[in-house]
């Protein structure tokens, strides 16, 4: 159900509302148990939760691009040449694309 939701334009963000066995109104709706060890159910969200995340590396193309697939959201982007790096933060927005970053080295 959370990757439909994930996938469908409509939907904004997904909210948990609530995660700790004692702290839950359903007693089959939590992911950390009363002791605080992640159920099967949490160890499957945290499992769905990093495929959700983009952690990609490379290097520029001829033209001085780098193309990536990801999700809506704010990237933290790291550039090195030689023994200079540039930090920059990069938002991607909901049906922008492509979204350029330019960065002086």
């Amino acid at each position: 159900m959370l990757r439909e939701a994930y996938a469908h334009p409509a939907v904004e963000g997904i909210i948990l509302w609530g995660f700790w066995e004692l702290g839950m109104a359903r007693g089959d709706a939590h992911l950390i148990d009363a002791e605080g060890d992640i159920n099967e159910v949490g160890k499957r969200f945290l499992s769905l939760k990093k495929e959700w995340l983009t952690e990609t590396a490379g290097s520029v193309d001829q033209d001085g691009e780098f193309r990536f697939g990801g999700f809506q959201g704010t990237y933290r982007v790291e550039v090195a040449r030689g023994s200079k790096t540039v930090v920059k933060m990069l938002l991607v927005d909901k049906g922008e694309l492509p979204v350029v970053l330019s960065l002086q080295l």
